[in-house]
């Protein structure tokens, strides 16, 4: 399941890029958008990449981190509500099976992000 996860982000490289981050030596991909932006609030108000989406193999389920739904509240009306019972804090979704239709959520959530990013400039 994680193999096909991460299928779905490497769609979006370009224009995200890959992020050089660890998590602990667990396997993981990690996207972020192509330049440094200020993000009010956050690092300080320092530059930096901004995260985009992940995918952490983590024990016992695999995780999803989607930051468009915490940065545009809009985006949580757009998702099915058996997508959004695995949406378990701010970002993150806790995936147990990757069936046809939980693909096609994250197919929607990812592209509405990706429009969302792009809207800010931040792609």
């Amino acid at each position: 399941m994680y193999e096909g996860v991460e299928t779905l982000l490497r769609r979006y490289v370009p224009p995200f890029k890959v992020g050089d981050f660890t998590v602990r030596g667990k396997e993981s991909l990690q996207l972020v958008t192509p330049k440094a932006i200020v993000i009010p609030g956050a690092y300080g108000g320092k530059p930096t990449n901004w995260h985009f989406a992940a995918v952490i193999l983590q024990k016992g389920y695999v995780g999803f981190y989607l930051m468009g739904v915490y940065t545009n509240a809009e985006l949580k009306k757009k998702l099915s509500p058996a997508f959004l019972k695995t949406l378990k804090g701010k970002s993150c979704f806790h995936l147990k099976a990757l069936d046809k239709e939980l693909k096609k959520d994250i197919e929607t959530a990812l592209d509405a992000s990706a429009k969302n990013y792009k809207e800010r400039g931040w792609v």
